[in-house]
């Protein structure tokens, strides 16, 4: 597993701020965070913007951390999390 290659072109820019490369990647995450706030809505979450930026966030820093150290399991990890989030549990 590779990891999203959105993620890891923008840390491979990261010194190159107005790359336009960045640019597509951050609007694409954008969009990505934006459904999953309307799936979240949709569902009747409370507060779904914010429950899929706290999702969001467990989901990239998992990606990252999983390709930083070869281990699954800070996917199930954030799963966790992210249910407790979900929850109401922030």
């Amino acid at each position: 597993w590779a990891g999203s290659g959105f993620t890891r072109l923008a840390m491979e820019l990261a010194d190159l701020p107005g790359h336009p490369a960045r640019r597509i990647a951050s609007a694409h995450k954008r969009l990505l965070e934006a459904h999953l706030a309307e799936a979240f809505a949709a569902a009747g979450v409370a507060d779904a913007a914010s429950c899929a930026r706290q999702v969001w966030i467990l989901s990239e820093s998992a990606m990252a951390l999983m390709l930083i150290h070869g281990d699954r399991s800070y996917c199930k990890a954030a799963e966790k999390a992210a249910l407790c989030v979900i929850a109401g549990e922030r």
